[in-house]
Parts: structure tokens; C-alpha cells; sequence
């Protein structure tokens, strides 16, 4: 087992605006990419539903992930996505040997 937490977040756009949340979700790859703790990170899009998107992530530690939900270009994705999200989950995952 590595110190690695593996973050999972799962995201269904409302009917309508798959193209607008994708373009909110790319533009908070880079950045994220580049903080300090970030091992990866990917966004996908379901080939099944087009409104599901999908970012696997990996962090150094809790502190890491609590330093992303505090980066600027992650409170502005939050903000840009309001209304625009019918459902949401995120899965915090610890690999098992």
C-alpha cells in the first residue's frame, strides 16, 4: 500500500449543459496538475452518457487534497459550476495490497 490517496469524483451535468461543465472542468486541469502534492490527474467523460464526467485524481496526502479545495482555481470552478450539476459524488480511495 502507498501513501497515495486516490480521489474518485463523479459528476452529472444537468440536462443542457455538458458543454459548458466541460469546458468549467478542463480548465481546472491544469492548475491542479501543477499543486504541490499532485501525483495526477485526469478528467474523463462517460462514452455512455455525455452529461457524466469523471476526474481521477491522485494526492500525496490529506493535506494535499485539503490544500486543492482551498486553491483558488477550484473555488472558482466550484462557483462557475452552480446550477449547472445534477448530481455529484466523490470517492477518497486507499489502494489495497
Amino acid at each position: 500500500m502507498t501513501d497515495t490517496i486516490t480521489v474518485v469524483a463523479v459528476l452529472r451535468a444537468i440536462d443542457g449543459s455538458a458543454a459548458q461543465v466541460a469546458e468549467v472542468l478542463q480548465a481546472a486541469v491544469a492548475p491542479s496538475r501543477a499543486e504541490p502534492g499532485c501525483r495526477g490527474y485526469q478528467l474523463h467523460r462517460d462514452r455512455s452518457d455525455e452529461h457524466r464526467f469523471v476526474f481521477v485524481e491522485q494526492w500525496a496526502d490529506m493535506q494535499a487534497i485539503e490544500a486543492h479545495r482551498q486553491a483558488p482555481h477550484y473555488k472558482a470552478m466550484g462557483q462557475a459550476l452552480a446550477g449547472l450539476i445534477a448530481e455529484r459524488e466523490v470517492m477518497l480511495l486507499d489502494a489495497q495490497p
